[in-house]
């Protein structure tokens, strides 16, 4: 094998698994919110898990969206991040 094919054949394997990452939004329902407080404690809980780059609740519509690299967390892990502070996802 030259290095012309032994060069780009090595990048790739090396590369290969951040090419494969890719950041997702999710915007989930959250019920049992009663006040702002609880928005932000839910943010919190989210704020805590590796992989998540940005989260933002929204109080007035009961839902928080979750901006994170779904090869660290999916969302599986988010709904378990809010149960966690003590709140329900909304169906």
């Amino acid at each position: 094998m030259n290095l012309t094919t032994a060069l780009p054949l090595a990048l790739g394997l090396l590369l290969s698994p951040l090419a494969r990452a890719a950041e997702r939004m999710e915007t989930i329902k959250v019920a049992g919110w009663h006040s702002k407080g609880d928005a932000y404690k839910t943010e919190s809980s989210l704020r805590g898990i590796k992989g998540v780059l940005d989260v933002s609740a929204e109080f007035a519509s009961g839902s928080v969206k979750v901006r994170y690299e779904d090869t660290q967390v999916d969302r599986r892990r988010l709904e378990k991040a809010i149960a966690d502070a003590g709140y329900s996802v909304g169906r």
